[in-house]
């Protein structure tokens, strides 16, 4: 009788853990389909063509903007901004970077090619570049400014549209006690332009104070994702791949305010597809790290919650 009883309890365990995958596998498969739907459209072309003429920037660089501003999005110069139709609000700050010198050598040089020659021969250093080869002087102090920093036309894009009502019954309380846990203190106020960021050199979240609560748990769901998935443990990393950190956070709060019964895809598939460049592959590649950072999130949740959350946790 006992036999028989641990048997029936593993089978019962294990088709709840194998119904628990596939419900979670479902829900991130939601994103990818609802990526799909918004990338074939005109909207999304023209914003792809806005983005061409942003600015790629070093690693050095990404790690000085997000030091000084780590809730920045989108990043230009002065006139950069002038070609896109927007200004500078008068009195802001901008954001301190490196850009490099370069010149050009002199043509009248009178080291010839036959010299330079010689001194590779002999082993006295590399031959001069050629003298149409611009060469690197060394850097100086620029100033870039985030679009909050800005006013004007706006930019063409497909946004994010803000979840309204209330939030599932104590998801923000559980959601705030695991930010706790990873010695991050959790405030409500302004993000400056953001809906939430996570700072790690101050270990605080924050979460934008004027949205409504099921906004709120969105966005607090999202910031627990980068900690949960290891984002701001290593910032250069986070800086480089903010794309795939962006699609893994935000895919880990849909998955977990919809084991909560919230329906987050109005904000989560136009947010997704932008910070992946509408690719598809990208939003899948992330499924294994979405999936085991969901269920670690909502094994801890006690808000029992709806939605048959206990199964979702429990397909570790």
């Amino acid at each position: 009788m006992s036999a028989s009883k641990d048997s029936s309890s593993t089978t019962s365990t294990t088709a709840s853990t194998t119904g628990g995958q596939d419900r979670l596998a479902a829900l991130h498969e939601q994103i990818s389909d609802g990526v799909a739907a918004l990338v074939d459209s005109e909207a999304w072309r023209a914003m792809l063509d806005t983005a061409a003429k942003f600015h790629s920037y070093s690693l050095g660089n990404l790690l000085l903007i997000g030091g000084q501003a780590p809730q920045a999005t989108r990043v230009a110069g002065f006139r950069s901004w002038q070609s896109l139709g927007r200004q500078v609000r008068k009195g802001e700050r901008g954001l301190a970077i490196l850009a490099p010198c370069t010149y050009r050598p002199n043509t009248s040089s009178s080291t010839t090619d036959s010299t330079r020659q010689q001194r590779q021969d002999e082993g006295g250093g590399p031959a001069a570049p050629a003298a149409s080869a611009k060469q690197l002087r060394g850097f100086r102090v620029v100033h870039v400014f985030d679009i909050t920093a800005t006013e004007g036309d706006p930019l063409p894009e497909v946004a994010p549209v803000l979840l309204s009502g209330q939030a599932p019954a104590g998801l923000w309380e559980d959601l705030a006690g695991q930010v706790a846990g990873y010695g991050y203190a959790l405030e409500r106020g302004d993000c400056a332009g953001a809906n939430g960021y996570t700072d790690p050199r101050r270990r605080v979240v924050r979460v934008r104070g004027d949205v409504e609560d099921a906004q709120a748990v969105k966005t607090l769901a999202h910031e627990l994702g980068h900690l949960q998935c290891g984002h701001v443990a290593d910032l250069p990393t986070y800086l480089t791949c903010r794309g795939r950190c962006e699609v893994e956070a935000e895919s880990v709060a849909y998955v977990v305010v919809a084991a909560h019964g919230l329906d987050a895809g109005g904000y989560t598939f136009a947010y997704v597809a932008g910070w992946a460049g509408g690719e598809l592959t990208a939003v899948r590649q992330v499924a294994e790290t979405v999936t085991r950072a969901a269920r670690t999130i909502l094994g801890r949740c006690s808000a029992g919650t709806a939605a048959g959350s206990d199964d979702l946790a429990g397909a570790a």
